[in-house]
């Protein structure tokens, strides 16, 4: 309570002393006047009406919003009378009210394009690159149909945010947000991207041992950091016959659906690196394929010894998610690899999690990358590709726009409209933040999906992610959304402390594929010859030189198809290399 009538107070104080028309920073943002449209221009004799913290005050302004998503999004029965649009109504005079589509994004963005018939607010794929839709919009912006906000932006602080290197990637901003044609202006305003290394996702990936078979062969399995260490692990697990808990034999390494991940079982052939480029001895770009190295043959081969000794489960490469479920939640798998938090699930929905804790499944390692360091998740500095949002010259209003998606965009705003009212849907913790009330909270733990519909329809989680441009949820509240800081499971959070999220800095040197004059057709080849049923096919050869025959052989194809293109791919990138001095591999 002191903590609330404190800042009542600051902001007062605060108050009195903006001038108009001055913007506010940080995530208290103060959008000022800049001169564009508001639909209703002021004359040199109206004062702007503001809030205490600096908002513009529009006059009931409803604007409409398309969910450009195919069957992505369902409108609440009220939009305009809701408990959270009444709130931002009652503070800055705006409503938005969405709709969404049911036809594939790219043929609804040309339709809107070629009939003029445009809502104010669109939000829509912006992938970069050839993207049908980002082809579309880009054509759309050069052809002046956008809004530019090159010179609004600085006005919105929470939405310039989307601007900063660390937060769009820099190759993002050089090659899509700052598209050459659209000669220096701004038309595209990304959103749903992560504020920090904090706010990424850190999906847990990994591998891990029954906590029993651990103890029973008195092996500490974070001491495990290579691939030997990991070899003879398995091989003792193996050799020792543990069973499952109905008494079946066991399985020793197995992954979840589809074979997701079995890349960690070999994760200690790989380097801490942000593109799947090498150099060569000679300082060239090349890839390991060509080079034949460790990093693709002999990892290759690891696993190959694998299914050849009987460790790696010969299903899981084709497995479904039931299937794979159902072993990890028997504890069939002596070694699972996948994300850290499904395979918990798998366990605590069979009731083996609660009912032979000493059977839950424990991290191993994290591996060694090959030249020692310890395995992290990697990210870029920044998102490559997003949704964004985009506003046609048609829009009513885009000062009124701004403003809203601003105004959700500052903690205050986001708080609203991710958790509701205060004292009736959610309660400050001794940090400051916000949490669901007890009775929510059993709610939510008798029918999570009823209760989230019901909050839904009060809007509360209803605006929150389609209109959150730098996502700094985690950093502002310590969980993304509602009801899962309290119910995040202690081992998950910790494993992701031992494997965390390392943003790496610089230029990837894959940006520059697209601009290949042949990018076509290298992507032709990769779509023909995909790698991972050559891969597959290997591991499960008779004899190793036949396994290596068929790698071999998938490297001639890459080499020999469509005319040579994949060398000539390596032939551009390494000219590109040179071109500039940010490079990252």
């Amino acid at each position: 309570m002191k903590k609330r009538v404190l800042s009542a107070i600051l902001c007062s104080i605060m108050a009195a002393s903006l001038l108009a028309g001055c913007g506010g920073g940080g995530e208290s943002s103060a959008p000022a006047a800049d001169g564009g449209s508001t639909g209703t221009e002021s004359t040199a004799t109206e004062e702007v009406k503001r809030t205490e913290d600096g908002y513009q005050i529009f006059d009931d302004v409803t604007l409409s919003y398309l969910y450009c998503w195919n069957g992505g999004f369902q409108p609440l029965e009220n939009q305009y009378d809701n408990d959270v649009a009444k709130a931002i109504r009652d503070k800055i005079g705006v409503t938005i009210e969405i709709e969404g589509v049911m036809m594939t994004e790219s043929e609804k963005l040309n339709l809107m394009f070629a009939s003029g018939d445009m809502p104010d607010i669109i939000n829509a794929p912006y992938w970069g690159g050839s993207d049908a839709c980002t082809v579309t919009i880009r054509k759309a912006g050069a052809e002046g149909r956008l809004i530019d906000l090159k010179d609004k932006l600085p006005n919105y602080p929470n939405l310039a945010k989307a601007y900063e290197v660390g937060v769009s990637s820099l190759q993002y901003l050089e090659n899509e947000l700052n598209h050459a044609d659209f000669n220096g202006a701004q038309y595209v305003l990304p959103w749903q991207l992560p504020g920090s290394a904090e706010d990424e996702t850190n999906w847990a990936y990994g591998i891990f041992v029954r906590s029993d078979v651990a103890e029973t062969l008195g092996v500490d399995p974070t001491s495990i950091k290579t691939q030997d260490q990991l070899w003879d692990f398995m091989m003792q697990a193996k050799e020792y016959g543990f069973k499952d808990v109905n008494g079946n034999d066991t399985i020793v390494a197995s992954t979840h659906v589809n074979g997701s991940n079995y890349g960690d079982y070999v994760a200690g052939f790989t380097e801490k690196k942000l593109t799947g480029y090498i150099l060569d001895d000679e300082g060239n770009i090349t890839t390991p394929i060509l080079q034949g190295g460790e990093d693709w043959m002999e990892s290759d081969l690891y696993l190959w010894r694998m299914v050849q000794e009987g460790l790696l489960d010969q299903e899981c490469f084709k497995q479904s998610a039931e299937r794979a479920n159902e072993k990890i939640g028997n504890g069939t798998p002596l070694f699972a690899s996948f994300q850290y938090s499904g395979i918990v699930t798998a366990t605590q929905q069979s009731g083996l999690y609660d009912a032979h804790p000493e059977m839950r499944y424990t991290p191993v390692g994290p591996l060694n990358y090959k030249d020692g360091q310890s395995l992290v998740q990697t990210a870029t500095d920044g998102r490559t590709g997003s949704p964004c949002l985009i506003f046609p010259t048609t829009c009513k209003n885009v000062d009124a726009a701004l403003t809203y998606l601003d105004y959700i965009n500052s903690e205050e705003g986001m708080m609203l409209a991710s958790y509701g009212i205060e004292g009736d849907t959610y309660e400050l913790n001794e940090e400051g933040q916000p949490r669901m009330t007890e009775e929510w909270v059993e709610k939510y733990q008798n029918d999570a999906a009823a209760t989230t519909e019901e909050l839904r329809q009060r809007g509360i989680g209803y605006l929150n992610n389609v209109n959150c441009v730098v996502d700094l949820r985690k950093t502002w509240y310590g969980e993304q959304t509602p009801f899962t800081a309290d119910a995040a499971i202690p081992e998950v959070e910790e494993y992701k402390e031992m494997r965390p999220v390392e943003r790496l800095e610089g230029y990837p040197l894959s940006a520059f594929e697209a601009s290949f004059e042949r990018y076509d057709d290298w992507m032709d080849l990769n779509a023909q010859l995909q790698e991972g049923e050559y891969q597959q096919r290997a591991y499960f050869a008779e004899t190793e030189e036949e396994a290596k025959e068929i790698l071999n052989e998938y490297r001639d194809m890459l080499l020999n198809t469509n005319d040579g293109v994949y060398q000539e791919m390596i032939d551009y990138l390494n000219e590109m290399y040179h071109s500039r001095d940010d490079i990252a591999l």
